[in-house]
This record gives structure tokens, C-alpha cells and sequence, in this order.
């Protein structure tokens, strides 16, 4: 839907550890979503939560908590490959904005999640140390983007692996209320509802697979991002993307660089990304 110490002091950055930063893939999903939107002339971005956490959220609105054993959470998701279809309607009353629609592919192991969207793609890795990383990859630019542990420590961004794996947040799922459920065993499916931190979300969520089969946001300008499942495998199967075979031979750039290069295309794109997601308050560099 990124690492080591840096070189600079970025405004901003102390009331951004303040909010408590934290990282989950409804960052990756829906920030991104928010871009998307941008980019179809909506003019709206996402930001990772700050203060109130969707359980708050969903607690103030009546919602109930669902148990992480029903939504599948309680073990470590399978690997697999998964294909979305990704639509984005612009917020009401929006002037020369159209709905955007793309298909993005979406893959996770126990070492790598990665979600490819066309001209970006993210991916997460980690070591046998339990240490996270993270690479944004421009492919227009044949750029790629390293956030090495420290870097990403440095943005306080605090990943966790489980909630990256699964597509969007477990906190945020917890958080909706349950409207129906259908199916058993592989074939089960749970619809949940409710308002969170950052709009409203509807999701039909596969426990077996730990993965929505429908995703819809609604923020609070309208605007509206829809993500379907529209295929799954264990493996990704041929003609399927995959990550970092289209970028071996990019030129590779280290996100601790980043004050050193204020002026490169590439860095105002992945700090202006990075801002949408809440790792940083400005692009300022001093």
C-alpha cells in the first residue's frame, strides 16, 4: 500500500515521537491508498494513526472487540501471493478528479512482505535476528530506496511483522463489530464494521487466510478506497511479479542520505510518501 542514523535533524521530529509512532499494513494500505487518490487529483492523504488507537475509536462508537481467535490472528500467517483490485473515488465535490482503479500483488513469508503497485513497490524484510528493514522502489526512476533497522528507528517507526502480514492492521480488526458470519473452516468468512481513528471500514475478512476478501474506507471527505481479493496462491504462480527481479540492477539509495540529496527527484518522492505515512512532519532539512 525507510533506515540508519541520519545525517540531519528533520522539523518536526520530536512531536512525531510524541504522537507515538507505529506501523502497521493499514499504513501501507491506506496511506497509499491516500496517494493514490492524490494522484488522481483528489488532493488527499493518509497519515498512520496518531493519539487515539482504533480500539479507543471503535470502544467510543458501541463497537465489539472481535477475539483474535476468531479472525484467525492467534497463529503466524502462511506465505502466500495474493492479487487486489484497487479502486479510489475522490472526495465528494472534488473538481477534475476521476476514480482511479489499478491491481496490486501482494506477497508474504516468514522473511519478506512485499506489495507491488505498478510503478512503486514496498517491501519489507527481515533477518534471522528478528531485525526489520524496509525498500521503496521507483521504477520509473530504476531507483530503490533502503531504510536500513536504524534508520527506521530513528523515524520511530515501529513495525510489526504479524499486522504487515495480514494486509491491515489486527488492532483495527479487533476494534470492528461484527455484522455476519459465513462459511466454515477454509471457506469462512466474518463481515465487520465499524468507525476507527481513520474513517469508516467495512472488511470481509478470511480467517483461514488471514486476509481480506473485501476492504472499504471511508474517510471523512468521502473519499472511498475499495480493495478485493481477486486471486490467492501459495506461491506465486507464473507471469506473477516478483519482488526485486525488476529492480536487481537499480541504483540503490540509503534514506540516511537523505539530507545530503534534498534536491533529487527520487528523495522528494519517497519523503513526500513518508510524510503521508506519518514517519516524518516536514521535508525540512537543516
Amino acid at each position: 500500500m525507510n533506515t540508519p542514523t541520519q545525517k540531519y535533524v528533520r522539523r518536526g521530529l520530536r512531536s512525531r515521537a510524541r504522537g507515538g509512532a507505529r506501523l502497521a499494513a493499514v499504513a501501507l494500505v491506506w496511506a497509499l491508498a491516500g496517494a493514490t487518490a492524490s494522484a488522481a487529483g483528489a488532493g488527499h492523504g493518509h497519515r498512520a494513526h496518531h493519539g487515539e488507537p482504533p480500539s479507543a475509536a471503535a470502544a467510543a462508537h458501541g463497537s465489539v472487540v472481535a477475539p483474535a481467535a476468531v479472525l484467525g490472528l492467534h497463529a503466524e500467517p502462511q506465505p502466500l501471493a495474493a492479487r487486489f483490485s484497487v479502486t479510489v473515488s475522490p472526495p465528494r465535490g472534488a473538481r477534475q478528479a476521476n476514480t482511479r482503479s489499478a491491481t496490486w500483488t501482494f506477497t508474504r513469508n516468514a522473511q519478506q512482505v512485499a506489495l507491488q503497485k505498478g510503478d512503486i513497490d514496498e517491501t519489507w524484510h527481515r533477518d534471522a535476528a528478528g531485525r526489520i528493514r524496509f525498500e521503496r522502489t521507483f521504477h520509473s526512476d530504476e531507483r530503490v530506496v533502503d531504510y536500513s533497522p536504524g534508520e527506521l528507528t530513528t523515524l520511530n517507526v515501529q513495525a510489526d511483522w504479524h499486522a504487515l502480514s495480514t494486509f491491515i492492521d489486527p488492532n483495527e480488526l479487533r476494534a470492528l463489530k461484527r455484522v455476519s458470519r459465513q462459511g466454515r473452516g477454509a471457506q469462512e468468512r466474518l463481515v465487520l464494521s465499524g468507525r476507527t481513528a481513520v474513517g469508516q471500514v467495512h472488511v470481509e475478512w478470511l480467517p483461514a487466510l488471514q486476509l481480506p476478501a473485501k476492504l472499504v474506507r471511508t474517510s471523512a471527505n468521502g473519499s472511498v478506497a475499495r480493495f478485493e481479493l481477486v486471486a490467492h496462491h501459495a506461491q506465486a504462480p507464473a507471469g506473477w511479479p516478483q519482488p526485486g527481479e525488476r529492480s536487481a540492477a537499480y541504483l540503490r539509495l540509503d534514506a540516511a542520505d537523505f539530507g545530503d540529496m534534498e534536491y533529487d527527484s527520487v528523495v522528494k518522492k519517497s519523503e513526500a510518501l513518508d510524510i503521508r505515512l506519518g514517519w516524518r512532519a516536514t521535508h525540512g532539512h537543516e
